[in-house]
């Protein structure tokens, strides 16, 4: 006896927040600067949006949640009906299942062996995998900075059209807006960041090398790696940079980065983000 083909789902959600799908990806081979080895997806079903958390443990799924359910409840105006997931260990806590009866959130499961049902997440999980493995490759940066790239991902993927939404975006469709595409840059490239007045003295040079590594949340500016102070600049207001158009190579060493000097084409980008 063998299994019948598993039937193609027809469930639709014309609404925001209808029914969100859950995955929990890792642990990675590869920690972290900050720790984490997991990341859990949320994807609203009507808008298609994307949001992905960084954890250190299995169970910090359970508090991830809480935070989307609150961050997207209130910009929306509206309330999560439903959550979809595998049924693994990290969402049959006792904690977990109380908060979501208490929320009449309607907790849906998968049957066991059949991760078909809970296939959004699924196969979102598993092409961001895929994908960030790439762009890591050909920006040949080390594994550890897997969740800048990831983020970096995820934050471009809901800027652009997808096949269920041909003329929009799942931004447009969550924030009921366009988005704006202007300060997208390629991830893992080099970049000459200025530095302020305040943060350098005479004779000192205006720009410092670094690595483009992310969008920050919550800042209008970018976010780059200097492999020479071995620090993330992610609180930095950044009114122009200059992009090269191929990525530096950055080495993994026992404790040091090596930026490749020599680069092919350079592109100056002035941007006034405002």
């Amino acid at each position: 006896m063998t299994a019948n083909p598993f039937p193609t789902s027809t469930n639709q959600s014309y609404a925001p927040l209808e029914l969100i799908h859950t995955d929990l990806y890792g642990p990675l081979p590869v920690t972290t600067a900050e720790g984490y080895r997991y990341w859990v997806t949320f994807i609203d079903t009507c808008t298609k949006v994307r949001a992905v958390m960084f954890l250190k443990k299995k169970s910090d799924t359970f508090d991830a949640f809480r935070t989307f359910k609150a961050y997207a409840e209130n910009l929306l105006g509206c309330k999560i009906k439903a959550l979809q997931d595998d049924k693994g260990g990290k969402y049959m806590s006792n904690a977990f299942i109380k908060f979501t009866n208490e929320c009449g959130i309607a907790h849906r499961h998968t049957t066991r062996n059949h991760l078909q049902q809970n296939g959004v997440a699924e196969r979102a999980n598993r092409t961001m995998a895929d994908h960030v493995t790439t762009i890591m490759h050909e920006a040949n940066m080390p594994a550890l900075f897997w969740n800048h790239a990831v983020a970096a991902y995820v934050y471009v993927w809901n800027h652009l059209p997808t096949a269920p939404l041909p003329k929009t975006m799942p931004y447009a469709e969550w924030y009921k807006k366009k988005p704006d595409v202007s300060n997208l840059q390629v991830w893992g490239c080099a970049a000459y960041v200025y530095i302020q007045r305040d943060k350098r003295k005479s004779l000192q040079s205006h720009m410092q090398k670094c690595v483009f590594v992310g969008y920050p949340i919550g800042y209008k500016g970018w976010q780059f790696y200097n492999p020479k102070k071995f620090i993330i600049l992610n609180k930095l207001f950044l009114m122009n940079a200059t992009f090269l158009v191929f990525p530096p190579k950055v080495q993994c060493l026992p404790s040091l980065y090596c930026l490749q000097e020599s680069l092919l084409t350079l592109i100056l980008l002035h941007l006034c983000l405002s």
